[in-house]
């Protein structure tokens, strides 16, 4: 096998047979073979682990980040975290770098650009991990939310405290996470009938987008909910203002819960009911299944890690009695 071959191969050529490219691969696996990055001008032979993310807004991705750093520190590994604020363009020029560096691993929370993109990881033995989101198309591991079944919880917890009407403040289309959680709502107005929704005409996991909900819905059709279950539990903090802002009384007029489990929930004015999605969790997962990857311990099939929501019961959510 020639020199030639095995630098196609680490650079994601496709001018090289599959066979011949997965022989490469498993040799440079049992040597733990580490090429040089093209941009690293000292030999440092350290393992690095690229992360791209959307957005370091709130906490929701912070806390995912700190965990995967906290992981791959402990076992000698460098983090180099991108930003590409869900640009296509952007995507592409990260994804080239990470390349170009040779990096050793990538953990996804987005990708807009297409999976066309992922292929020089593919070819040349790099391996992805999906956290917080479904790549289609590839094979990959992937750590998730079971989103739809936290929504089903929330919406149980409200139907069994009485509420009928509830105003549900929707999250961004192209987000999976928000549909899926839409998908939840939507799997439990089939088994309840007696149930009616109203899905805001806006939908954001922003402040702004929960107090713009409220203030649109009340003024089109007036108060005629008894709770609001909002996308995500920064969304609920607008909702809470607006529903200040109109003299409603919360839990005693209209009764809310959102969801993640933010730690800031816990000291609004009511505390706020809510699903814990376990962050910390399922970034220390995606670290872990990737460092295996990267080693390549364990079986070479995918594996689809999902962890399951859990409802914290605190004072914004009031029983109330159906006339």
């Amino acid at each position: 096998m020639s020199i030639a071959t095995v630098s196609r191969v680490i650079n994601g050529s496709p001018k090289v047979k599959e066979e011949t490219r997965l022989k490469v691969l498993r040799v440079i696996k049992r040597l733990g073979y580490k090429p040089m990055p093209v941009l690293r001008k000292t030999a440092e032979l350290n393992y690095t682990v690229g992360v791209l993310i959307p957005n370091l807004v709130g906490e929701h991705y912070n806390e995912m980040v700190m965990a995967i750093e906290d992981f791959v520190s402990r076992r000698g590994f460098e983090l180099i975290v991108s930003i590409p604020k869900m640009l296509p363009e952007s995507e592409r020029y990260v994804l080239d770098q990470f390349f170009k560096r040779k990096i050793d691993g990538v953990i996804l929370c987005e990708l807009y650009t297409g999976v066309t993109y992922l292929e020089p990881f593919q070819k040349s033995g790099i391996p992805i991990v999906a956290l917080d989101y479904n790549i289609e198309d590839i094979s990959c591991d992937s750590v998730n939310l079971n989103n739809k079944k936290g929504s089903v919880i929330a919406m149980n917890y409200l139907y069994e405290c009485g509420h009928r009407k509830i105003l549900y403040i929707r999250g961004p289309k192209e987000s999976p996470a928000s549909v899926e959680r839409e998908k939840g709502v939507l799997k439990f107005l089939r088994k309840h009938t007696d149930v009616k929704v109203f899905f805001s005409e806006i939908a954001g996991y922003e402040p702004e987008y929960g107090y713009e909900a409220v203030n649109r819905h009340s003024k089109k059709f007036g108060k005629n909910f008894t709770a609001v279950f909002a996308i995500n539990d920064w969304c609920a903090t607008g909702a809470l203002r607006a529903l200040y802002e109109n003299g409603i009384s919360v839990p005693e007029e209209v009764s809310i819960m959102g969801f993640d489990d933010a730690p800031y929930v816990r000291y609004t004015v009511p505390p706020l009911t809510t699903i814990r999605q376990p962050r910390w969790e399922m970034g220390q997962t995606a670290a872990q299944l990737l460092i295996e990857r990267i080693f390549n311990k364990g079986s070479n099939i995918p594996k689809n890690v999902i962890l399951q929501p859990q409802l914290i019961i605190r004072e914004s959510v009031k029983k109330i009695i159906e006339k």
